[in-house]
């Protein structure tokens, strides 16, 4: 998990600190499944201390193990999102407007585990496709377009239409 010691940078205003760090993450849910990451995320942060809040800036990278929509097979997506968070110490008084979208923690570490699955869930596309190119599986007998051709005849009809080609026959 994403932990960050903001010990020492919470003491100085004006303080920036550079991270770079892998860590991993537990399989995130999404749509009632789990996608899992094959590998630990890739951090590079900046950590600013703003003097109420410190500011938590800079990109990931994961590589997730996802199912493609045509043809069923697992494949791997990269996402590198940005990410840009603020976090106040709730323990400390804070000078001036609290903002809403401010995210609290206490202690000298913040956990970003729950804004980085928001993220990455954020960044996912609508539909898991392997590539453009993917043909899909056979609709009548199942087979895999990609890697093999069947001999299926397959009819292209307009189901508005289906009614009047019972009518014909």
């Amino acid at each position: 998990m994403p932990f960050l010691d903001v010990e020492r940078l919470k003491k100085v205003k004006g303080e920036r600190k550079r991270v770079s760090f892998d860590s991993d993450l537990s399989p995130i849910p999404v749509d009632g499944n789990e996608i899992n990451l094959l590998k630990p995320a890739h951090f590079d942060l900046t950590l600013t201390n703003v003097g109420n809040a410190i500011t938590v800036e800079g990109s990931f990278t994961v590589d997730l193990e996802v199912q493609c929509g045509r043809c069923l097979g697992n494949f791997v997506l990269s996402l590198s999102p940005d990410f840009s968070e603020t976090y106040y110490d709730r323990s400390q008084p804070v000078p001036g407007p609290l903002r809403e979208d401010w995210i609290s923690f206490s202690g000298d570490t913040i956990d970003i585990t729950p804004e980085v699955e928001n993220a990455i869930i954020l960044n996912l596309p609508m539909r898991f496709v392997c590539s453009e190119q993917c043909r899909g599986l056979c609709p009548v007998c199942g087979t895999d377009l990609n890697k093999k051709q069947c001999d299926c005849v397959q009819e292209n009809i307009d189901l508005r239409m289906a009614k009047l080609k019972e009518l014909l026959k």
